[in-house]
């Protein structure tokens, strides 16, 4: 079983949790008995301490400033979805331009640069293999 308070239930629309969540979305944070004293006679006296608890721990509800008991970031997401407010979401940062500028991009590393004196047109002797040279490995075939 996972941890309630990352994946909280929906609860069902004529209980408790969920109509006192929802005047909590409309009217802002709430104490304990300012929410009792608007949600009217439905819970008994002896019940209130309990269901406040068990809506905590379940993560419909979060305590707030100064005692206070407001809706959760994952209830308050539900009832904006039911409300139809969208909110904006951070995409990224723009990309950079692509342009080819000398002087905006960074030089090019010595490995890709070619040589300042040209690509040499004379093979020096020395370093040239007389026709029909290879070499040998272990098997006897040519590399």
């Amino acid at each position: 079983m996972g941890n309630r308070s990352q994946n909280p239930r929906v609860p069902s629309r004529d209980t408790f949790p969920y109509t006192a969540g929802f005047y909590m979305y409309r009217h802002g944070a709430q104490a304990e008995a300012a929410l009792f004293k608007a949600m009217g006679d439905s819970v008994r006296p002896h019940g209130r301490g309990e269901l406040i608890q068990r809506c905590l721990s379940s993560g419909w509800f979060a305590l707030g400033n100064n005692d206070t008991i407001t809706c959760s970031e994952f209830a308050r997401a539900h009832y904006d979805r039911l409300e139809g407010v969208t909110k904006a979401q951070y995409v990224g940062q723009i990309a950079v331009s692509r342009e080819a500028t000398a002087y905006k991009q960074p030089p090019l590393s010595r490995k890709y640069l070619t040589n300042s004196r040209g690509i040499r047109q004379d093979i020096p002797t020395w370093s040239q293999r007389p026709a029909g040279f290879g070499f040998k490995n272990i098997e006897g075939g040519e590399t």
